[in-house]
């Protein structure tokens, strides 16, 4: 293009070969064309973190761990051995609030009561115990504590006991029923899922707090009754502003 304009002008290109030659080289060497070689190489990285557009990438998070999406803005997993731990606890309170949602929502949908109802046996002295509305064996308070500190502790021994990490976090066997983790890439994608799932139950396990901390001895399904009553005055608003000052 630089030659046709200078020949359209009268200017032969032959008395400025430098002038041309420079400014294409410097343009090459400026701007790196993916060769065919990097293009056909399969790479998960990403410098972009997924979670936030345009939002780099922390380089300790390559994205091979199942649902890493480059998320850690406090840059708490530096350290490789705090990012291993961290990944493993993540995975076990994600089981343990899938386990606990359904657990509140169930019971309360039955009309057995909600989850936070289900707790005040423990105030009473003496008191007895119930799931579902039906007693539970050795349902008094200190005996319950004992037989959860045993249970939970010899879990933990367990578990502590296993030094391979992804069997720490995926022992698979007698967990594994179904036989779900024979097949390597339905695996993998089964560990995206469920640390999704036990993301989200998570963030509505913490919803559940704060709603019964907001309306103390009520439960979600019951909050969302009132909210679908009056959609437009029965929202987070109550809380976050207060009425003297609200229209």
């Amino acid at each position: 293009m630089a030659a046709n304009s200078l020949m359209s002008c009268g200017i032969s290109t032959t008395s400025f070969p430098s002038v041309l030659s420079s400014s294409k080289s410097k343009f090459a060497a400026a701007v790196q064309l993916p060769s065919a070689t990097a293009a056909n190489a399969p790479s998960r990285f990403s410098m972009s973190a997924d979670w936030m557009p345009g939002q780099p990438r922390p380089p300790y998070l390559d994205g091979s761990a199942p649902g890493d999406f480059g998320f850690d803005p406090l840059r708490l997993g530096e350290v490789p051995e705090n990012l291993e731990r961290f990944k493993e606890s993540e995975l076990i309170h994600c089981r343990w609030a899938m386990l606990a949602v359904p657990g509140i929502l169930v019971p309360e949908a039955l009309g057995l009561g909600n989850w936070v109802q289900a707790q005040e046996w423990a105030a009473k002295p003496g008191g007895q115990a119930t799931y579902l509305g039906n007693p539970v064996p050795w349902g008094t308070l200190p005996i319950i504590l004992a037989i959860e500190f045993l249970a939970i502790s010899f879990v933990e021994h367990q578990r502590s006991m296993e030094k391979d990490p992804e069997k720490r976090k995926y022992p698979g066997g007698a967990f594994d029923p179904l036989g779900y983790s024979k097949d390597p890439v339905k695996f993998e994608e089964l560990k995206v899922k469920e640390i999704k799932n036990g993301r989200l139950a998570l963030v509505a396990f913490v919803g559940f707090c704060v709603q019964q901390s907001a309306y103390p001895g009520t439960g979600p399904l019951e909050n969302l009754a009132t909210h679908l009553a009056d959609p437009w005055h029965n929202t987070i608003g109550d809380i976050i502003i207060p009425r003297s000052i609200s229209p």
